[in-house]
């Protein structure tokens, strides 16, 4: 069974973005300006850009904001003293780079670019008094939140029980799942700028023991997989691997 997307087909930009839905954003594309959320003055953001292959924020960084990914992706990484590194989340545009930041000011880890893009960051305090004001917003955010609990459950499960064709089946399951979400799939393929050093570090693994996976999954007919895509060709097979 190929996966499939039974979203309409969407716009990109903002009218795709988590955020519109929030009335957070001020500028969107056929509407203009948007009505705040129930207050007389829109919640202040800034926008940035990013390089690809870079760092956006290092550990220990204390924000004034809440980013939110607006283009491009990234990951959340530890870095251990030895050199090594566990990537605990990737990020794809629309999701904020951590919901921590709704509660707190410090980042403990570091948040580095996969491709290059662009963050929009929002005011902590405005955000609170909306959460606060507007169940619907405190909702959205609660739902977020869940869902990166979730994922670092997973993320548990992963490195202490899955077997390596699982945690790969997995990861790719779960960022198609997200990406079909956001109305992202185009062709019955997604956009997968993950390399297979990303995938290691991801599933606790070597890249030479994500090659040999992939390659079996590819000569499976259960994936198409490139430098910049991903296309799951049977799906009900991959979750089998993945549970």
């Amino acid at each position: 069974m190929t996966a499939t997307s039974k979203l309409p087909a969407q716009k990109t930009g903002c009218s795709n973005c988590i955020m519109r839905g929030l009335g957070l954003c001020t500028v969107l594309i056929d509407m203009g300006w948007e009505r705040p959320y129930a207050a007389e003055t829109s919640i202040t953001q800034k926008k940035s850009n990013f390089a690809a292959r870079r760092t956006i924020f290092h550990p220990n960084t204390t924000l004034e904001g809440v980013p939110v990914i607006c283009e491009g992706w990234a990951t959340s990484i530890m870095k251990l003293s030895n050199g090594r590194r566990q990537i605990l989340s990737f990020m794809v545009p629309g999701e904020l780079v951590t919901c921590r930041l709704l509660f707190e000011r410090k980042l403990h880890l570091s948040i580095d670019a996969i491709t290059r893009g662009s963050i929009r960051t929002f005011d902590l305090t405005q955000l609170r008094a909306a959460m606060t004001m507007s169940p619907p917003i405190f909702d959205t955010f609660l739902s977020a939140y869940n869902e990166e609990r979730n994922r670092a459950d997973q993320l548990i499960a992963d490195l202490g029980r899955r077997t390596a064709t699982g945690r790969i089946a997995r990861l790719m399951l779960d960022i198609w799942s997200r990406m079909e979400k956001a109305g992202k799939v185009a062709d019955g393929a997604i956009e997968f700028p993950l390399r297979q050093t990303h995938i290691a570090d991801a599933t606790g693994l070597t890249t030479v023991y994500v090659s040999k996976v992939i390659n079996a999954f590819r000569n499976g007919n259960l994936v198409e997989y490139s430098e910049r895509s991903l296309k799951i060709l049977d799906i009900d097979k991959l979750r089998q691997l993945a549970a």
